[in-house]
């Protein structure tokens, strides 16, 4: 099979190209990013198109993992070069902007998935993985589908509002308390809250860390791309001065309902 990478030197693009390439598959890659593709495409081996038409237009399977924001115009960029019998996957984890375009070729009788891999890009091998699947049609068909491209992944079916409720709390406000942890602590001496941190603080810094290696695009169109977003961080604010308020009036009584 013929399989199209659209932001394939992403991270993620990364991971789906030399996953395809395991199994077998005929890949190519385009991306904005067209000096680091570059470098990418040739250490694997393997054809970088000047476009995404380009990469589009003779793939059996086109899978778009570009940035969330960017899904809906890139599907409509390359919407009118797809193969009639082409089959269009993405990637994104906030699935409300992308349904839409999804359901339109979907109508047009091509075969569409709409996947949220529960992993990230350092999962070398997926057996035992999880997929978030948000169906666009047919859900059966879907998911059959997205079993015979990952058969060795656990695939869990949801509806995108579901899917979107959810990551506004695992993936957004997780990034939230993480990244406003990061700029408290850019403050402070590290080096030495590192000798004195015991496991909880090695714990929580270590995932600070990680989160804030990530693209800063990427961490604001996680916040900001989700419509669940801002709900949730106003729940936990107000959660977080009402427990500010026990600490600060000393009512040892009410701060351990919290607990």
């Amino acid at each position: 099979m013929k399989v199209a990478i659209i932001g394939g030197a992403g991270k993620m693009g990364r991971w789906f190209t030399r996953y395809f390439i395991q199994q077998e598959h005929d890949v190519t890659i385009s991306d904005i990013d067209e000096m680091n593709a570059r470098r990418f495409a040739k250490s694997l081996g393997i054809r970088l198109s000047r476009n995404n038409s380009e990469a589009a237009g003779s793939a059996d399977l086109i899978a778009v993992c570009t940035p969330i924001n960017t899904v809906p115009s890139v599907i409509k960029e390359i919407l009118g070069d797809l193969n009639p019998s082409a089959a269009v996957m993405e990637i994104s984890s906030v699935k409300s902007p992308v349904i839409p375009i999804m359901k339109k070729i979907a109508l047009t009788g091509r075969r569409v998935l709409s996947i949220h891999p529960l992993f990230g890009p350092g999962a070398e091998d997926p057996f035992g993985e999880r997929m978030a699947l948000v169906p666009i049609c047919d859900a059966t068909s879907e998911i059959d589908f997205a079993k015979q491209l990952f058969p060795s992944v656990e695939i869990i079916q949801v509806d995108p509002e579901g899917h979107d409720h959810a990551m506004a709390l695992t993936l957004s406000l997780t990034h939230f308390i993480n990244i406003v942890l990061a700029s408290v602590l850019a403050k402070e001496n590290v080096r030495e809250l590192k000798n004195l941190g015991g496991t909880t603080f090695t714990m929580q810094l270590l995932l600070s860390e990680s989160i804030m290696t990530e693209n800063p695009k990427l961490c604001a169109s996680i916040q900001m791309s989700n419509p669940y977003t801002v709900q949730y961080l106003e729940k936990f604010l107000s959660e977080a001065h009402r427990l500010m308020r026990h600490i600060r009036e000393r009512e040892e009584k009410e701060f351990s309902k919290f607990c």
